[in-house]
Formats: structure tokens, sequence, C-alpha cells
């Protein structure tokens, strides 16, 4: 009898039920190394959540990093003009939310390199979109466009080098900020109007979707517009079962960053669990050619969903010195045989005070009693 299931923690079934799903879409299980040389690191450090990486000097006097990220070396490794289409399930290291100590953080995710198209697109954003779904009911999926807010920027005369500040406002919904920053680079009043609705254009992905098309102003605008359409029409065909908002202020890095993004929020926790997007720029950089795009589950900070599951089992046996030893282990044994869990222990020993038995046998010289004789 197979008990595997009824002994799982819920994020051991999680990851079991995710990686069912990615495989059933043809994704295979990648494992990396956990060490990867620090220079990969500094030379993509804009990609990094923080700078702050762990480093240690190898045998052969190479600077090596515990890994602060999985993205970087899968894109590494990827052998250009071959498609690759991997799942993993990593942990990184990276600074805590205090920033006084590093901690390590459990992700599942999934990275698809090569040549990506609409398909490709609509499959990993319904693959971020069931994952949540897997992990609560109560979940969203937001997705946006990096070419949409700085397509209107440079429509709208700011140059490359002050967009930056734009983004920041736009990201934050600090519309106060932004008006601020939109009289000071003189910008018109009907281009900072247009600006604050962007920023704060948000809600159910087909609703909002008419919206944005009538705030374009420019050919990058209408473009990201139009894959937008196109990623909502490919959701809806799969029968995506999570909620999917339009936000366009739901930015990343744009010097690696390019075309559809999306973060994953989940009720009862306070911060995105959930992040992807498409990297074509990352892999330019490392001077591969190809498109890639991926998302990252952040298992770690999904601890506060999961109950503590008591440990349990069928059968307490609790022996005494004199029990035969042979007779103690055929007993074991045939428990086990028959699909029950066996928790046994000496007479002496105290079992876990939360340990949760359906029911107790006592061994002795005289072999098994039901019920405890403690």
């Amino acid at each position: 009898m197979d008990y595997t299931q009824s002994v799982l923690r819920p994020e051991e079934r999680l990851t079991l039920a995710l990686r069912g799903l990615y495989e059933s879409r043809g994704y295979k299980k990648y494992k990396m190394s956990q060490f990867e040389e620090y220079r990969l690191y500094m030379e993509n450090k804009n990609f990094l959540a923080s700078e702050a990486v762990l480093t240690f000097t190898d045998l052969d006097g190479r600077l090596m990093a515990l890994k602060p990220d999985v993205t970087l070396s899968i894109a590494k490794q990827a052998c250009e003009g071959q498609s690759e289409k991997v799942y993993y399930l990593e942990s990184v290291y990276r600074p805590g939310r205090s920033q006084r100590s590093f901690r390590e953080i459990s992700q599942m995710g999934l990275e698809h390199i090569g040549a990506i198209d609409e398909f490709a697109i609509g499959e990993a954003v319904f693959l971020a979109a069931q994952s949540l779904s897997a992990v609560s009911p109560e979940s969203i999926l937001s997705v946006s466009h990096m070419g949409f807010v700085p397509g209107f920027l440079s429509a709208a005369g700011v140059a490359a080098p002050r967009q930056g500040a734009f983004l920041r406002c736009v990201e934050q919904k600090n519309i106060h900020e932004l008006f601020c920053l939109a009289q000071k680079e003189k910008l018109s009043e009907e281009n900072t109007n247009r600006l604050a609705c962007i920023a704060q254009l948000s809600g159910e992905f087909g609703k909002v979707l008419s919206q944005v098309q009538s705030l374009c102003i420019c050919p990058q605008m209408t473009q990201a517009a139009d894959q937008l359409k196109r990623l909502e029409l490919a959701l809806r065909e799969q029968g995506c079962s999570c909620p999917v908002q339009l936000d366009l202020s739901l930015l990343g890095e744009t010097d690696y960053y390019n075309g559809i993004v999306f973060g994953g929020y989940i009720s009862g926790l306070p911060d995105k669990v959930l992040s992807g997007g498409q990297y074509d720029q990352l892999l330019a950089r490392m001077g591969k050619r190809g498109g890639a795009i991926g998302f990252a589950l952040y298992l770690s900070d999904l601890e506060l969903l999961f109950e503590p599951v008591p440990q349990s089992c069928d059968t307490l046996v609790r022996y005494t010195e004199q029990a035969d030893l042979s007779a103690l282990c055929s007993y074991v044994r045939r428990e086990n045989a028959a699909g029950r869990r066996v928790y046994a222990c000496g007479a002496k020993e105290c079992p876990p005070a939360a340990l949760l038995a359906a029911r107790q046998v006592w061994f002795d010289e005289n072999g098994a009693k039901e019920g405890s004789q403690c």
C-alpha cells in the first residue's frame, strides 16, 4: 500500500503538483550547482534583487558565489539556436528583508529559451497563473508590458537618461511626485494627465484592454497593446483558472526585461510571491540570439499559508528490554507491509508529546499487546 501522500507536507504536495503541471507542457527538470563564478553576477548585477552576494574562494583560486539567482545560470548554459523548456526547484541565497543577514529562499519556476512566439508567451503566463491557483484560490496574476510606459515617455519627448525617475513614480503609483516631475521636465498637461491615467490603470484584463488601446500615442505603445490583447485571448482559450488583471504600473529592469512582464499575489501575504517576464535583452547581453521568458514562485514566502502538520502514525509501539528482537522486527515489518506507519521506541524513551497515534501496542517478552502499559 502506498501511503506517501499522507506523510507529505503541504509544500511537498504543492511541488509535486507543479512538477506534473510543468511536465504536462513538455518542461524537463533542471538541476544546477549551488555555486557560480562571482563575475557572472557582477556582470549582470542590475538583474539581481540585491548586489549583496555570498562569496568564497575555490580551491583553484576562483572567486565563487552561492547562487542568488537561477535564471542567470540557466541563460548562461543555454545553447544558442536550440529551444529549451526547463523547470527547477532550487534554493537561492539573498539578503533578508531586514538587510542584516542572508536567508535561504526556496523557489520553483521555469524558463523557456529559444524562438519565443505568441504561443510560448501565452503558455508561460498560463503556467504562472495555474501555479498560483495550485497554491490558493485567493490569488491573482498581474500582467503588463515593458514597451508601453517607456514607449509613451519617448513619444512624449522624455530623453532615455531621464526616464528612470518617471518609471519609478509610475511603478510606485506616486501621482503627486509624478506631477511635480512632469512640471520640472516641462511635460505638456495632456501628456501629464495621460501618464497619470496609465499609472493608475488596473483591473480585469479583458475589461481594461479597451482603455489601454485608447491611451496609445505611438507605434511602440500600439504594438504593446496588441500583444497584450493576444495574450488575453491565449489565457482565455487555455481555460486559465486564476484571475488575471492588467496593471501597467508593473515594471521590470529596462536593461533586461522586454515585452510581457507579470507578478503573482496571494491573499494574506504582503508581498509578491511570483515574478516573471520576457528577458530577451539578458540573452543579448550574454552575446546570444533568441528570446526567453520565465518566472519564479517563491516557496519560502508561502510558509505562512501552510499550517504545521503534526507528526502522526498508525501504530505506536513501545517495547521493553526483554522484548524478543526477532519478533519485534517481524511485527514492525508486517505493520509496514499492511500499509501502516509505525513509530517504535523503547519503554524508557518518551515519544514526541505531539505525536498522534491511531493505536498503541506494548511489546515485551510475551509479545504484542494492545494498549499502553505506561
